[in-house]
């Protein structure tokens, strides 16, 4: 890259991000030092606006850069695609090499301090970012980007060995940390297609196409996989600034979209609900005349507000499944907002992601066992919520709801499997009502006096761990927060087995007795049983992986 590829950047980031990007611990700095730690600052707050669709003034609160931020220069959640992303950044002059090797060695390190809840040493701008951070680890569903952001061509091989040590280390045996190496390629890129607010504009061909004049323009169609593998190669995530969820990445419902893809194309269409797009304008082009057949239509100012799992499940195909996305065809409806009242699209994009959504768990409330239950269980005076409902109910003696329900009864079947799977993919457990996991929890063996044993104990224990988690730090406050669901496993398990039966008359004495000794027992085994056999691990992710929660069973005695 010549050196005027790297002003133009320079002038980009000076313009975007001044007054953007707290530099108060640089103060004392010179001018020369502070406007060198500002351009690697707002480098990174670039990457962000580029990969993460968020706009500058967010991206700049993000930065975490300056003494005792072991290495992480920006942090953001974003809570829509479920990513929480870890930058580290820096601005290279000439415009060639990479980063230095000590510098992303100390960002690994910083990578698992934080992954294990230890703030104790970073700065306080991360801790600011604290309960984000936390919330983005309790959430199964979420992946963590780790993003290099350099003015520099490439990494060098040491630097490639040292990240690829990191994923291989914590991806066993699942992904859950993904690598972005932004380099200056991909820096100057987003500068040609532009970043936060800039509309996109893009010529779209229809087949099959027809309109909607009154009261507000609409066009609508079939649009083919390869141009929608286009439009996401060119913009990625900034389709979808206007949208209530940005691309989930790699998720059950994303995964199902892919094996479609590949395995039926030509079905697509049939299986696939279709994708939204707001536009500030759309113009019919000459091209087709008025046959119905094909269209051309010049859309300003895209924003895709529905379907944007279909579009970036179909654009992470797009290189290595060209072939696939040429025989697919999506249902598309393009609506413009010209001349429509204000607030016309916030109303489009709620009601395409809200009305008529059924979720898996909805059809929880067709199996005939729920419904016994809920009977059985409103004899002991326990109202069971199991339907979906606008009604706020909070979780107490007398109300149940069926999420931890389906968790106490995970807990207590003989397969570790089920409770590590509370931590990893909790929707699996009613994900089909037809089979197992589900019918394992829910049949005709599941009484009420069962699920209020269970349902207390669980509780008890889960109250008890977030107790000492409040108390804790680190490693240790990590096993407290996610070992609730792997602890209540092994004391069921344990258990004498008499205890579950219905006639059984000294629970009790039991639950006053035994169930308080036997958690802090097992809670104490927990923590030296991962520090002897999984001392270099994150513990999010040793109680969230099969292999290793059954190697942890084995060794509870």
């Amino acid at each position: 890259m010549s050196k005027i590829t790297v002003n133009r950047i320079k002038n980009y980031l000076e313009k975007t991000f001044k007054g953007k990007i707290d530099l108060t611990d640089i103060e004392k700095k010179t001018a020369e030092e502070q406007q060198k730690n500002f351009l690697s600052r707002a480098l990174a707050a670039y990457s962000l606006t580029v990969e993460a669709g968020i706009n500058a003034d967010e991206a700049g609160k993000a930065v975490t850069d300056g003494y005792d931020d072991n290495g992480i220069d920006a942090i953001y959640f974003d809570r829509q695609s479920k990513n929480l992303w870890l930058i580290q950044s820096k601005f290279i002059e000439s415009g060639t090499g990479g980063i230095d090797n000590g510098d992303v060695e100390k960002y690994a390190k910083g990578v698992k301090k934080l992954i294990d809840g230890d703030f104790a040493r970073f700065n306080e701008k991360v801790n600011k970012l604290q309960d984000d951070i936390l919330e983005a680890l309790d959430d199964p569903n979420v992946k963590i980007q780790i993003l290099f952001a350099y003015t520099g061509k490439e990494l060098s091989s040491h630097n490639k060995a040292s990240i690829d040590d990191l994923l291989n280390e914590q991806n066993d045996p699942e992904e859950i940390l993904f690598f972005t190496n932004f380099n200056i390629d991909k820096v100057y890129k987003g500068l040609e297609t532009g970043v936060g607010n800039t509309p996109i504009n893009e010529d779209i061909m229809l087949s099959s196409w027809g309109h909607i004049e009154d009261p507000y323009k609409s066009y609508y169609g079939q649009i083919t996989g390869t141009e929608l593998g286009g439009l996401w190669d060119k913009y990625g995530r900034r389709l979808f600034t206007e949208n209530i969820r940005s691309f989930l990445g790699i998720s059950s419902v994303n995964d199902e979209i892919i094996k479609t893809i590949k395995s039926e194309p030509e079905n697509f269409i049939y299986f696939n609900n279709g994708i939204t797009i707001l536009c500030e304008s759309i113009r019919k082009k000459p091209i087709g005349g008025a046959d119905k057949a094909i269209g051309a239509f010049h859309c300003t100012g895209i924003a895709v507000v529905n379907g944007a799992q279909t579009l970036g499940s179909i654009g992470s195909l797009n290189t290595t499944n060209p072939d696939e996305l040429s025989k697919v065809k999506v249902l598309v409806k393009f609506i413009s907002l010209e001349d429509s009242p204000e607030g016309f699209g916030q109303r489009i994009t709620i009601a395409t992601n809200t009305q008529n959504k059924v979720e898996k768990k909805d059809f929880v409330s067709l199996d005939t066992e729920q419904a016994r239950l809920k009977i059985e269980l409103k004899l002991e005076n326990i109202d069971y919520h199991y339907k979906r409902t606008d009604e706020k109910v909070i979780a107490d003696d007398h109300n149940y709801m069926l999420e931890e329900v389906a968790y106490s009864l995970a807990c207590l079947f003989k397969n570790v499997d089920y409770s590590t799977m509370i931590k990893k993919e909790s929707g699996r457990l009613w994900e089909d009502v037809t089979k197992e996991p589900y019918t394992d929890l829910f049949n005709q063996n599941t009484s009420a006096q069962k699920i209020i044993k269970a349902v207390r104990i669980y509780r008890f224990i889960s109250e008890q761990m977030d107790d000492m988690a409040w108390e804790a730090e680190g490693r240790q406050r990590s096993i407290y927060r996610y070992g609730n669901a792997f602890v209540a496993h092994v004391i069921f398990q344990k258990m004498k087995k008499a205890i579950w039966a219905d006639s059984y008359t000294d629970f009790e004495k039991f639950f006053a007795d035994e169930l308080p000794e036997m958690t802090g027992r097992y809670i104490q085994q927990l923590e030296d049983t991962i520090e002897a056999e999984y001392p270099d691990a994150m513990i999010v992710y040793v109680l969230r992986n099969y292999t290793k929660c059954r190697r942890l069973e084995t060794l509870m005695v």
